[in-house]
């Protein structure tokens, strides 16, 4: 059937329209997509606006920060300038002992009143000082300047100061873990290491502690009287010191220091022997302990010991002869508490004239620390002397020691 005329342009009509229909669908999609993607930039763009507002935030709250560290700077430095400052710091050591011994008596022993005083100088060195006052007389046991940034590992020391000679003799007799200090440091290396001179130390650079030290003195020992700190004399006649010490530790519970030492005066003159001879003055100490992991610090065990060896030439009945001495001391320590503590001393004190006589001395003691700055110490000892020096170093003797620190005093209560 064929189309009229009326119906011809409705169909071209519908066809143009069709097509376009079909052609535009197509640019729909592209638009819906365009729109999407418009959505997730403007999604994204509020996301970016907050985290830079966040961003603007932090950096507020940061500069706010730091200028109350600023402000807690500003205070230090403040306190640092304080006049105060200036002032080294300052502590004490009170010593009294009541004692029996023996034939001797008995006898309250104000041993030491020592203030200690200590301050950085500046960058490049520190100084301290002891003054000891007791009831022989006031002295200056220590006064010294020790420098803190010398290069490749050196460290010097100059003044008066206890000589880096063996572990005891270093050490004021409050530090000592037993009430006196023992006949054979008296009398081979004069009581304390107490020496004027100067002292170079260099630290090794080993997997393990290791120093060695040198040093050039007056004299070596606060009870050495073989030479005297006031006169002037030919350098032979100085006292010169070697030593080595070391430390490490065994496993996580057990630690050893070990050291040896040798002071050496080239030449010594007395009055029976004109032209003097050498003395050769010789140690070696071990310090083993115990400091279990699982427990506290108020509790371990301590070991030490030391050895000394003396060589000069001595004024005998016979005549001046060059003698050899040795002897020594070893103590044990066992620290049962933060209060308590117990332990063992025995000494061999040689003659140095007549080497084979000899003063053997046993001291078990036990300790009350009632605070690290308050100290009681009850010792017995037995002294077999065959010397005769002193009727004081024989027989039985007991002791009660009372130890206190106030201040700054640093050494305090060491675990030695």
């Amino acid at each position: 059937m064929g189309l009229s005329v009326f119906q011809t342009p409705l169909v071209v009509v519908f066809v143009v329209f069709a097509f376009l229909l079909f052609r535009s669908e197509p640019g729909l999609a592209q638009s819906l997509e365009l729109e999407s993607l418009r959505a997730l930039v403007k999604g994204m763009e509020q996301q970016l606006q907050q985290a830079l507002q966040r961003i603007d935030q932090l950096e507020k709250e940061k500069g706010a920060a730091n200028s109350r560290v600023e402000r807690v700077e500003q205070s230090v430095k403040a306190v640092q300038s304080a006049p105060s400052t200036l002032n080294p710091a300052i502590g004490m050591a009170l010593d009294n002992v009541v004692e029996q011994r023996g034939k001797a008596g008995g006898d309250f022993d104000f041993r030491a009143a020592e203030i200690g005083i200590s301050a950085s100088i500046d960058p490049y060195a520190r100084g301290y000082a002891i003054f000891n006052g007791s009831r022989d007389g006031f002295d200056v046991e220590e006064a010294a300047i020790v420098t803190t940034s010398l290069p490749w590992n050196l460290q010097a020391r100059g003044g008066r100061f206890f000589a880096d000679f063996g572990r005891l003799p270093k050490l004021h007799p409050h530090e000592y873990a037993f009430v006196n200090t023992p006949l054979s440091l008296e009398r081979m290396v004069g009581g304390e290491s107490k020496a004027d001179g100067v002292e170079l130390s260099y630290l090794f650079t080993t997997p393990f502690f290791l120093r060695g030290t040198i040093g050039g003195y007056n004299k070596l020992g606060a009870e050495n009287e073989r030479l005297d700190n006031n006169k002037t004399r030919s350098w032979s006649r100085f006292t010169y010191l070697g030593r080595l010490n070391s430390y490490f530790d065994l496993s996580d519970n057990h630690s050893i220091e070990a050291g040896t030492s040798l002071a050496y005066t080239p030449s010594l003159r007395m009055a029976g022997d004109p032209r003097g001879g050498r003395r050769a003055l010789s140690g070696l100490d071990l310090t083993y302990r115990y400091q279990p992991l699982g427990s506290t610090l108020h509790q371990g065990v301590t070991v030490g010991a030391e050895l000394f060896g003396n060589s000069e030439r001595v004024e005998r009945v016979s005549g001046v002869r060059r003698m050899f001495a040795a002897g020594g001391y070893a103590y044990a320590e066992m620290k049962l508490n933060r209060e308590w503590s117990t332990g063992f001393l025995y000494d061999n004190a040689p003659s140095l004239i007549s080497p084979g006589k000899k003063t053997n001395s046993y001291s078990p003691f036990v300790t009350w620390t009632l605070s690290e700055f308050n100290r009681l110490r009850l010792q017995y000892g037995y002294f077999d002397d065959q010397v005769r020096e002193d009727k004081a170093e024989r027989g039985h003797q007991v002791f009660l020691q009372w130890t206190t620190t106030l201040g700054a005093h640093s050494h305090g209560f060491a675990n030695r």
